[in-house]
């Protein structure tokens, strides 16, 4: 199979890597590639320069390529997208219907969108694992413009009829090169890199507030799997199905890094997401996509603390 991967950051690389592993060509086509990031992931895949508003740019990539199945995950993210309001909705919003356009008139067959736990409303709190079904909205710019995408991506995917799979993914986290402003994950890894080197490491729950977390290589697998499944639904819920605090983060940290402090303390920064309240509600993924996340927290931290370990990780 043909993918085009429009980001190459942590999620983007890691699929083509594993999309390889399995005998796919993989294009990783992105405004600014981290070269040196790509080549210690996924160093055998191709890569194109492009920007995601740029329809020619993209059609001439996927007809260039034969692409069957494209992945968007391309977007500004948090403090950066609040920094740019005009930008962030011309490149998340403007930018996904670009691809969309370009899948139709290039002739791929299904389009994957990098969907986000954050377009969930969650005042009042829910009192159960969250569905796919429950209510989406918000006022932050990146909510905002999630919940948009997913309401034109439908549309189009039913009106030019072609297939579509949202994936709504946890907070994700991993080594990665955050380009697109996430904080949590951003946070972590430098968490992580610090306490490898002896540091001390100091967990704000302002920050890592009790979400549903991900480890990449879950991530990877649902969007593996639901680029070659029979899709009966367009939205799932990728993540864990279970609550991450800080408190968790810590003691993983010290488990894993021999001799590591890490110590929960007061909240100093605030939060950039509020706390889930509960789990993202995953069996709609592991009926109909056969998804089954293979990473506890514990078990995520230490294949992350592992990857960070090898010789070409810091580049």
């Amino acid at each position: 199979m043909n993918f085009l991967v429009i980001g190459a950051g942590l999620v983007g690389c890691y699929f083509a890597r594993d999309a390889m592993s399995k005998g796919h060509r993989v294009v990783l086509y992105d405004v600014a590639p981290n070269r040196a990031y790509i080549g210690s992931v996924a160093p055998d895949a191709a890569v194109v320069a492009g920007d995601v508003r740029d329809l020619p740019a993209l059609i001439e990539t996927m007809r260039a390529n034969s692409i069957e199945v494209v992945f968007h995950s391309a977007f500004l993210i948090g403090a950066k997208a609040a920094a740019r309001p005009y930008t962030t909705l011309d490149i998340n919003v403007g930018g996904t219907t670009a691809v969309a356009e370009a899948v139709r008139i290039s002739g791929a067959r299904r389009l994957i969108f990098a969907g986000t736990q954050a377009v969930y409303l969650r005042e009042p709190p829910p009192s159960v694992p969250i569905r796919e079904d429950f209510a989406v909205g918000g006022d932050q710019l990146y909510t905002a413009s999630k919940v948009a995408c997913e309401r034109i991506l439908s549309a189009l995917a039913t009106h030019y009829q072609f297939e579509l799979a949202i994936l709504r993914f946890a907070q994700i986290y991993g080594r990665g090169h955050y380009a697109g402003g996430d904080p949590a994950g951003e946070v972590l890894h430098a968490i992580l890199a610090s306490a490898l080197q002896g540091h001390p490491v100091s967990i704000d729950p302002g920050i890592f507030r009790a979400r549903d977390c991900v480890y990449v290589k879950d991530v990877v697998q649902g969007v593996a799997l639901a680029a070659e499944a029979t899709l009966a639904s367009r939205v799932f819920n990728i993540g864990s199905g279970l609550l991450t605090t800080a408190d968790h983060i810590a003691a993983a940290i010290r488990a894993t890094v021999p001799g590591a402090e890490a110590a929960v303390v007061q909240a100093g920064s605030g939060a950039p997401a509020p706390a889930a309240g509960q789990p993202l509600d995953i069996s709609l993924a592991r009926e109909e996509l056969g998804y089954q996340p293979q990473f506890t927290i514990d078990e995520g931290i230490a294949d992350f603390v592992r990857e960070l370990r090898e010789p070409d990780s810091q580049a």
